[in-house]
């Protein structure tokens, strides 16, 4: 019989990336929206490699958030940013300890003191969150947050080449992201970039709880008329 592995096991994530298209970006975009509910904004760019893929997606709880980030998200991250030969986008179907040690050993000759260097940054961001299993669910929220302001304040800094994750525990959290990204610009720009007016965004976001439709919809929505937020 196989094992049943949890939410914190890579193989538990194994399955759903080889059956799930598009699972970084939104690829489970039909889950029910709930207060249990937290819904990740995520970006991989590099221009260099003529990368740029941003999307949303909505996980059923805290703890699919944290196993969703650290099984799916930081290793496609870790393979994107440290192996500069590399081409195409993937997410990988491996534990991150073998990603990590496959790609070092692609750059072994390599003098990338740099490379080395964000490798083990990206490593230390990999134990953090494998740390944050042992808490109770309000602390792992907390402490999921903390982890995404530090590693957007590590890796969400050159316009040519960022990572980023912005998560949100409410989806009128979204309505207040947008707006603040685009506090410069008039009402009518930002209702052209969104293809949407303001006031239809923040009832929508308002309202995913208690409207089926919305709710069935808000993650599809976002992904195609907001993809790109950054």
């Amino acid at each position: 019989m196989q094992r049943a592995y949890g939410k914190d096991n890579f193989y538990f994530w194994e399955n759903i990336i080889r059956n799930t298209d598009g699972l970084l970006f939104g690829g489970m975009d039909k889950e029910v929206i709930d207060k249990d509910s937290i819904i990740i904004y995520i970006g991989i760019l590099d221009r260099k490699k003529g990368i740029v893929r941003s999307g949303w997606s909505c996980q059923s709880d805290i703890g699919t958030a944290l196993g969703f980030l650290q099984h799916v998200f930081l290793p496609t991250s870790f393979y994107t940013w440290i192996d500069r030969e590399s081409n195409g986008f993937f997410i990988p179907l491996s534990p991150f300890n073998i990603v990590k040690t496959e790609v070092l050993n692609n750059i072994l000759n390599s003098d990338d003191k740099e490379a080395n260097a964000d490798a083990l940054r990206m490593e230390k961001a990999y134990n953090y969150l494998d740390s944050i299993w042992k808490n109770e669910k309000e602390m792992k929220k907390v402490k999921l947050k903390k982890f995404c302001h530090e590693f957007n304040n590590l890796w969400d800094q050159d316009p040519e080449r960022k990572l980023f994750i912005r998560i949100f525990e409410k989806p009128d959290e979204i309505f207040d992201f947008i707006l603040e990204g685009s506090e410069d610009e008039f009402e009518e720009v930002i209702e052209e970039e969104i293809e949407m007016s303001i006031s239809d965004l923040k009832f929508m976001c308002e309202n995913a709880y208690d409207e089926p439709l919305i709710n069935k919809n808000l993650i599809k929505i976002l992904n195609n008329k907001i993809p790109i937020w950054f």
